[in-house]
């Protein structure tokens, strides 16, 4: 069992081994494993995607780390109301070029249009109210999974978002597992649909929580 959490915002030099933890939580990710099954093959590149993600998003975007024992052990992305997407040219300098170099340029440019396709419901949902928020990414380390880190961590996001005048929060995911955490967490599906790539097909549910 998770003790001794501390939770806070991640520091510019955790970058780099936070885009380790989101790479190793996403190996076997449906989402992500859809457009790049060969795990060693997407390995290294699927860490520089994280890495860029997280540098270009750095001082942008809420990005919360977890930690025990003074390790990180999860971190999370949180895009405020009025959040901007990030331009091109800003990933470009921050290495995205790296990415081509070790994945094929079909495979990242589909999982890219297929993310972009994926978080627009919750986007959109976003727009519609002063005091949305949004859970883009939530990762936790395979070694600290299934210890109770990730509830507490999101508990601790609710009320990150309360205290900065947020009264929801706005997240999507592409497992049913997660689906059942989130659920039981009092989040709402709002938007559900299918996506389908080279015969295999996931389900992505778009989810709701009014934090009261």
């Amino acid at each position: 069992m998770a003790t001794e959490l501390e939770f806070g915002l991640q520091t510019r030099e955790e970058l780099d081994e936070a885009g380790l933890i989101m790479a190793r939580a996403y190996e076997d990710y449906d989402y992500v494993t859809l457009y790049f099954p060969d795990r060693e093959k997407s390995r290294n590149g699927l860490q520089i995607f994280m890495q860029c993600v997280l540098k270009t998003c750095y001082g942008k975007a809420d990005l919360l780390a977890a930690h025990r024992d003074g390790k990180l052990v999860a971190r999370a992305t949180l895009e405020a109301p009025g959040f901007k997407k990030p331009s091109a040219f800003q990933y470009i300098i921050h290495g995205f070029w790296r990415v081509y170099l070790n994945t094929k340029w079909s495979d990242i440019n589909g999982f890219i249009a297929m993310d972009e396709n994926a978080s627009k419901p919750c986007h959109d949902f976003q727009k519609s109210g002063p005091d949305i928020w949004y859970l883009s990414m939530l990762e936790v380390d395979p070694s600290a999974q299934g210890q109770g880190v990730g509830s507490q961590f999101l508990i601790y996001m609710e009320e990150y978002v309360r205290e900065r005048g947020g009264k929801q929060l706005a997240l999507f995911t592409n497992s049913r597992e997660n689906l059942a955490f989130y659920s039981k967490r009092g989040y709402e599906v709002f938007h559900e649909c299918e996506i389908e790539h080279n015969g295999r097909k996931i389900g992505s549910w778009s989810m709701k929580k009014i934090l009261n």
